[in-house]
């Protein structure tokens, strides 16, 4: 029943599916008439609810539940009506016929998937991925459906484009840091940097100060508006007036592996050196500290600038010798081990991320931030563990087998939070949900190198590379173990 100030009216469903509305003509507690209309066809429902705000949720018997809203109240007189007075006759009650139609009343806004009935169900990679997939039948009559289903969110591919060749790595970065939008698509190859201006379409451009002719290491925003290229032989820092400082590398040595976030870029040359930049109130890069490894370094990575602060306290660096280092970047211990981890195969890959789960509080902020440190090792794991973020210790350390590959760690966003793209032999994704952290897999072929793409088109995005192809795409429908590709 549905009641308003002036007037209220059922809705009545058969076991076919057609709802009828009656209405009650009364005086006071005297009804003197009831009306029968009909008013529109939907799935066999268990309940139905009408809200006060213009819409009906129909909780289905079997398949899919459906949010409606109404477009009408099936006032017109162009529909069957009867009354309970106007069919009676001399030779009884009278049938009144009617001819179901498509929705005229109601227009369906969502739906909630459901496969109920399984009919049966098999178990099988008959596609011949790296997880089974799952066959269901589903439904009953007309929405009978042949379903299968795959371990992982869903992506919804946006644009694919062929490349001059075979990129190695793919970023995106804005031109202010006030930017909603990336202002530039800049993609790596063996020995040449492609860089690409996104607008209304995404185009070469040549006039960026990007270096064109060396392969790119990292690429960044740097402070609030000038932009930073890491390259074999140097660091390029490109100020918004165009200026460009170039740092160059000591004697022979090259750069082989970057950390680096808005205030603070640390680079490893061949041989195990660490050398600390930081940005200062002009704007200028400077040289801090410098510190030797005991041998090659394996991956780097910091943590971004906390709200409010100067620098991040934090750099994490992989070693080939199964171990990790927390280092400190405060001025009054710079470069100091503070922590050191063992782990079970070399590093190839770094990501210190702050995860604000909302538990506790109403906004989650009596729920202080923990810094996890995430490493993709060569034996396809995930080791994940805790950052004391006063101490720099590590704690309650956890694993997870990803793929055949090593994952390499890319920092994300999804719904405005900072998330993990983990891309193994298939591509995962870490992300809070309701509170908690989901690792999920996509239901996606093997990617090399990603970034997060925000446009005017694609407010949340991902680019990425794979063979010699440029790929943006969205992650879909957050929060679901497997994604469904139906069969009708």
């Amino acid at each position: 029943m549905h009641r308003l100030k002036s007037m209220f009216f059922f809705l009545l469903q058969t076991e076919y599916g057609d709802i009828f509305k009656a209405t009650l003509e009364h005086d006071n507690d005297r009804v003197s008439e009831l009306k029968i209309k009909y008013f529109d066809t939907i799935p066999v429902t268990s309940a139905m609810c009408v809200l006060k705000t213009g819409f009906l949720f129909a909780a289905s018997e079997f398949g899919n539940h459906a949010l409606y809203q109404f477009r009408a109240i099936g006032d017109g007189d162009d529909v069957e009506a009867s009354s309970a007075t106007l069919m009676e006759t001399e030779e009884g009650f009278q049938p009144l016929f009617f001819q179901p139609r498509g929705l005229k009343n109601l227009v369906r806004i969502d739906q909630i998937e459901s496969l109920m009935p399984i009919m049966d169900m098999r178990v099988a990679n008959l596609f011949e991925e790296e997880t089974p997939q799952i066959f269901t039948l589903c439904g009953r009559g007309p929405r009978s459906i042949l379903e299968i289903l795959r371990p992982g969110l869903a992506i919804s591919e946006m644009a694919v484009s062929q490349l001059p060749g075979v990129p190695n790595a793919v970023w995106t970065v804005k031109k202010n840091v006030n930017d909603e939008f990336d202002a530039y698509i800049v993609v790596s190859f063996a020995n040449a940097t492609l860089v690409l201006s996104i607008g209304e379409t995404v185009e070469e451009v040549s006039d960026s100060g990007f270096l064109d002719t060396t392969p790119s290491l990292a690429v960044s925003l740097l402070g609030d508006d000038s932009l930073m290229q890491v390259h074999p032989n140097g660091i390029r820092h490109i100020r918004e007036d165009g200026r460009i400082n170039e740092w160059k590398t000591p004697g022979k040595k090259t750069i082989v592996k970057v950390g680096s976030n808005r205030l603070q870029v640390v680079i490893a040359l061949s041989g195990g050196e660490l050398i600390y930049f930081e940005m200062d109130m002009t704007g200028q890069l400077m040289e801090v500290e410098k510190h030797e490894m005991p041998g090659d370094v394996a991956c780097l990575d910091i943590a971004p600038v906390p709200e409010g602060r100067q620098r991040s306290r934090f750099l994490a660096v992989g070693s080939y010798d199964n171990t990790i280092r927390i280092l400190s970047l405060d001025p009054d211990d710079c470069m100091q081990i503070l922590s050191v981890q063992s782990v079970s195969s070399p590093p190839e890959s770094l990501l210190l991320l702050e995860v604000q789960a909302s538990i506790g509080g109403e906004d989650g902020a009596d729920h202080p931030a923990s810094v996890f440190l995430n490493a993709g090792l060569q034996n396809g794991v995930l080791f994940r563990t805790v950052v004391d973020m006063i101490t720099g210790q590590l704690s309650d350390t956890r694993s997870r087998f990803l793929g055949l590959r090593a994952p390499k760690l890319f920092s994300a966003i999804v719904r405005g939070r900072r998330a993990m793209l983990c891309l193994s032999s298939r591509p995962w994704l870490g992300y809070i949900h309701q509170g908690h952290f989901l690792l999920t897999p996509l239901s996606y072929e093997t990617l090399e190198y990603a970034a997060s793409f925000s446009s005017d088109q694609c407010a949340e995005g991902v680019v990425a590379v794979a063979g010699d192809a440029l790929r943006v795409f969205t992650i879909e429908r957050l929060g679901e173990a497997f994604n469904e590709t139906a069969f009708h």
